[in-house]
C-alpha cells in the first residue's frame, strides 16, 4: 500500500503532500468550520450571560 493521507472534508484517499482533494472541498471544509467557530461562540456567549445573571441574583 503506497502512502497516502485522505481529504479532510470527504475522506477519499489523496497523495500525501495534500490536504483536500479539490478546491470544492477545500471551501465546504472551511464553511464547515466557520459555522462550528461560530455555533462554539454562541454557546460561550449563552453560559457567560448565564453566569452573569446567576451572579447579579445572588448579590
Amino acid at each position: 500500500m503506497e502512502k497516502h493521507r485522505h481529504c479532510l472534508n470527504c475522506g477519499i484517499s489523496i497523495p500525501p503532500d495534500e490536504t483536500f482533494c479539490s478546491e470544492k472541498c477545500k471551501d465546504e471544509y472551511i464553511k464547515k468550520r466557520k459555522r462550528i467557530m461560530r455555533a462554539q461562540l454562541i454557546v460561550l456567549f449563552v453560559i457567560f450571560v448565564v453566569l452573569v445573571i446567576f451572579v447579579w441574583l445572588r448579590g
